[in-house]
């Protein structure tokens, strides 16, 4: 079975935008420390820190011409690359260097959106039809990108081909153009995908270079891992909420002032159990329809009912190097069963995981942190 293990070594490279040729890397006894981070619906970052005098004179006059934006970092964990993205901050003192990077989701939060959104076509042929938000997502960042439109060449960025798609079983419909139907929304992509496809249920991550469209794990897929608490080092806690917990969610796009011809969507069900616990949720974008506001309601609905019961790694926690999961599956969004017990709260439960947060030093290794919260919640 394999095992999370510890690495011999970290490595940092540092690529040109694209993330294929190699620009400079400093010698792996310059790098003294790092961090990491994947996480799901958001950026993750990366920070390496480099000492100037074992990285030698060469070395480091490459470091001071890192331009951000033209180059990316890529870290390898022994051999297995296991983040890249955009370079965004260098820091210089006397005696080290520091690179600050983001994860290709970057390249979409500093790319504006120039198309319409209007999927809405029943017809699979055209350009742009309903179907699962995954395949939604894709298309907008396509067509945004393909043509290198107001770019030097198509795909700049170089992302296009390590799109990865897990699709929904659900069709969306999705509409946001402007009252005459032929007006773009100038936001920056990733804006789109937060604001507007996230709630109808995409789930967005990256891993390396590979950008993961996907979905809401449910209990037929299934677990990466089984962990107990003996794989976990340093102490957790077993949270449940009452404020997460609802038996009825509304979604409502009615102001606060202006209530006329507002409208209104419910998803829920009222036991005897709990009795009415309603959750109002308002939404402020223009131009939903019912079967938008449905949708959202639905969504914000799952797992709220029964009250979830979540296992938060505080800081300062991480895996243990016999944690039966490989660092290729700590892929935030997918399915991790834990096993709590000798607690009060003992409880054997599905969870997906949200965030890895990894850090590496010279002296005392590598730290792998990870956030659960209970399978069917929202992330």
């Amino acid at each position: 079975m394999a095992t999370l293990g510890c690495p011999q070594e970290y490595r940092a490279i540092i690529h040109w935008r694209g993330g294929s040729r190699p620009y400079t890397s400093p010698a792996v006894s310059a790098l003294t420390e790092l961090q990491w981070t994947r996480t799901v619906n958001d950026t993750a970052e990366a920070t390496i820190q480099i000492a100037k005098g074992p990285a030698g004179a060469n070395c480091c006059g490459l470091l001071g011409r890192i331009e951000p934006y033209a180059h990316e970092l890529t870290l390898y964990r022994d051999a297995e690359l296991v983040w890249q993205g955009p370079v965004t901050r260098t820091v210089e003192s006397r005696a080290a260097f520091v690179v600050e990077a983001k994860d290709v989701t970057e390249w979409l939060a500093r790319t504006v959106n120039t198309t319409l959104l209007r999927y809405v076509s029943a017809d699979p042929a055209a350009p742009m039809h309903r179907g699962p938000v995954q395949e939604i997502a894709q298309t907008i960042i396509r067509l945004n990108m393909a043509p290198g439109l107001y770019a030097t060449s198509p795909d700049w960025a170089r992302i296009l081909n390590y799109i990865v798609r897990n699709d929904a079983t659900e069709v969306t419909s999705f509409e946001k153009d402007g009252s005459d139907n032929a007006a773009a929304w100038i936001v920056p992509l990733l804006q789109i995908l937060d604001e507007e496809l996230v709630p109808r249920g995409l789930e967005y991550t990256t891993v390396g270079r590979s950008l993961v469209l996907g979905r809401p794990q449910t209990m037929t897929d299934p677990a990466q891992a089984r962990l107990t608490l003996d794989h976990i080092a340093g102490d957790v806690q077993i949270v449940r909420d009452g404020a997460s917990g609802a038996s009825l969610v509304w979604v409502t796009d009615q102001g606060a002032q202006e209530i006329t011809g507002s409208k209104f969507a419910v998803s829920g069900v009222v036991t005897a159990y709990y009795g009415r616990l309603d959750t109002l949720v308002r939404t402020q974008a223009e131009g939903l329809t019912a079967y938008d506001l449905g949708q959202l309601a639905r969504a914000s609905y799952r797992g709220r009912n029964p009250v979830p019961t979540s296992l938060s790694i505080p800081d300062g926690s991480s895996l243990t190097a016999a944690a039966p999961v490989t660092m290729r599956q700590l892929v935030p969004g997918v399915r991790i069963d834990v096993s709590a017990t000798g607690m009060c709260n003992s409880v054997t439960q599905p969870y997906r995981l949200s965030d890895v947060d990894v850090e590496w030093d010279s002296a005392t290794g590598e730290k792998t942190g990870i956030s659960l919260i209970p399978l069917g919640a929202s992330l």
